[in-house]
């Protein structure tokens, strides 16, 4: 993930109460640190896993897949 995408990411998470995780390859990072995700070093196409916990995880894991599935508005 390069870092727009990285950075939209984050601006969503933090939107949000609950703790957002993203996990490549067994590595799990903190979905609110750009500097974290960009470790991840995840290739377009690559895998990426999102959890969350707290009272409004659901709600964040919506709002970041729909960013993911609009490609992080870049087309």
């Amino acid at each position: 993930m390069h870092a727009r995408a990285a950075a939209s990411f984050v601006k969503v998470a933090q939107q949000f109460d609950s703790k957002i995780y993203i996990e490549r390859d067994g590595q799990t990072v903190d979905g609110n640190s750009i500097l974290d995700i960009l470790t991840l070093a995840c290739p377009y196409g690559g895998k990426l896993t999102i959890t969350a916990e707290g009272t409004d995880a659901a709600v964040a894991i919506k709002e970041l897949e729909k960013l993911i599935e609009n490609k992080f508005g870049e087309e």
